[in-house]
């Protein structure tokens, strides 16, 4: 099977430094893939080079089988289908928490306000989020922003979803509210890769792990398999402190 995604030889380099070394994986539909590894080891600007908010210097990325880097694909269109929800939310603070998850849809699907409506609700009572929707988002708590910003990427009905350390800006007691709805979409058989440090979530949610260092795929395979019996010493190394604490 060919995938929803395939990235190839993918290379990205800012000035000097290469910081992504000739990158190649797939996505299957279903799949949940966890992207690990050390801070600057490469794997924010993966996502962003999937989602054309980087422009990759080499490589390619097909999307159904059509390169996306061939300038022949609209981007709007593309980022409509591979979805992205990021560590900092960027949700519009000007707007309340239904039209955050309206505009998008109005503007770029061209749906009516009607339907951008019945979608937004939809989605914001599946995180949870339904009472919030004429709150600003400075009203809201960290991890209630970020079950917005998920509710607004699924309202324009993606085919993948990118998490980009969607925990990491959280204070630790609002990192599972966001952990619980990525499961639950995880079990609903949303096609998500994740960039995360959230060790368990990779072990028990995951699919498929991908561990990245100094820009390149180091290891992949099974949870069970990168967490139990990881070949490489650099997984094992950066691992050791997880299995140990979790003991």
């Amino acid at each position: 099977m060919d995938g929803i995604l395939k990235v190839e030889h993918l290379v990205k380099t800012f000035g000097t430094n290469e910081v992504l070394k000739d990158i190649d994986f797939s996505v299957d539909t279903g799949d949940v893939i966890s992207i690990i590894g050390s801070s600057g080891s490469g794997k924010s600007t993966l996502l962003r080079c999937i989602n054309m908010l980087e422009e990759a210097t080499g490589g390619s990325i097909y999307f159904h089988g059509q390169n996306v880097l061939g300038g022949e694909i609209d981007e709007d269109q593309y980022r409509t289908k591979v979805g992205m929800v990021f560590q900092s939310f960027n949700l519009f603070s000007n707007m309340n928490v239904l039209d955050n998850c309206m505009i998008g849809q109005i503007k770029v699907l061209k749906r009516s306000k009607e339907e951008a409506r019945a979608k937004a609700i939809e989605y914001l009572s599946k995180v949870g989020m339904e009472q919030y929707i004429m709150a600003k988002p400075r009203q809201l708590s960290g991890g209630q922003k970020q079950r917005v910003a998920i509710a607004r990427a699924l309202a324009m009905d993606p085919e993948i979803l990118l998490f980009d350390e969607p925990t990491s800006a959280l204070d630790p007691e609002m990192v599972g509210e966001v952990l619980d709805v990525m499961k639950d979409l995880a079990q609903s058989g949303m096609t998500m890769l994740v960039v995360t440090h959230e060790m368990a979530f990779a072990r028990d949610i995951s699919t498929r792990v991908v561990y990245m260092a100094d820009g390149k795929i180091e290891e992949e395979g099974s949870p069970k398999d990168v967490f139990y019996n990881p070949k490489s010493p650099r997984t094992k190394e950066f691992l050791s402190r997880f299995t140990e604490s979790a003991k």
